[in-house]
């Protein structure tokens, strides 16, 4: 009975532990670099890279995507489920990186994401699925809070908002005409994350988690009457490159 209930607590907040986690990652992460550079003496890579007013680069990341569901007051007399499943694409894009201040960049960082996003179905029967796949070119605007570089190892904080419109959509389901969810190609979330500047030679590798909520309802009514709401939902690792 008492596992079942932990068991319950932890599906319950299964999103902030996940992202507890990765931020106790990450400084773990920092920290071992950090004491063996004041311990012993390193060159400091790109040393003049911070006084410079703009930066460039590109990103690639790798993402994990579903809908947030928001189910009628139809839904709730049926016996059918309905569950959003997270599903795997990945994103490519330019890096514009204005410096404000000593600790505060802009970021303007456009691209194109990749996403297939499944809905599972469940009546008692064998479960059905719809995949809503899209191409999405996406212009996150973010601001960027770095703390105080230690060596060649600093971390940072991110946060902003994205717009973002679909070019392309692949629909692959079991489903019945009637039964198809259909969604508008349109979306704009808030995004946040943290991440590690790391300073080489002849570049910055940058590894950032980000997370993405997107604001608006992009359900298009009368395609399925047990929601009456969509909203996206994504975790993504971007690898930077900068000069």
């Amino acid at each position: 009975m008492a596992f079942s209930f932990f068991r319950h607590m932890l599906h319950l907040h299964r999103n902030k532990i996940v992202k507890f986690s990765i931020l106790i990652f990450l400084w773990i992460c920092s920290v071992p670099g950090v004491q063996a550079q004041n311990k012993f003496y390193v060159r400091q890579n790109l040393s003049n890279h911070d006084d410079k007013s703009m930066h460039y680069g590109f990103y690639l990341g790798v993402n994990s995507s579903r809908f947030t569901l928001e189910h009628s007051d139809f839904y709730v007399q049926q016996p059918l489920r309905i569950n959003p499943k997270f599903s795997p694409g990945f994103n490519i894009g330019f890096v514009l990186n204005k410096r404000i201040t000593d600790y505060v960049d802009a970021r303007f960082v456009p691209g194109v994401g990749f996403y297939s996003r499944k809905i599972e179905f469940t009546d008692g029967n064998e479960p059905t699925m719809q995949e809503i796949g899209a191409t999405s070119l996406e212009f996150p605007l973010l601001f960027k809070f770095k703390s105080k570089r230690r060596g060649n190892i600093r971390m940072y904080f991110v946060g902003g908002a994205k717009a973002s419109t679909d070019v392309g959509n692949k629909k692959r389901n079991s489903l019945s005409e009637e039964g198809r969810i259909e969604v508008n190609g349109t979306d704009a979330a808030i995004e946040y994350g943290v991440g590690l500047d790391l300073f080489y030679p002849y570049f910055k590798f940058a590894p950032e988690i980000r997370f993405s909520n997107g604001l608006i309802n992009r359900y298009i009514p009368g395609t399925n009457q047990n929601l009456q709401g969509m909203r996206s939902n994504t975790i993504t690792l971007y690898l930077n490159f900068e000069n």
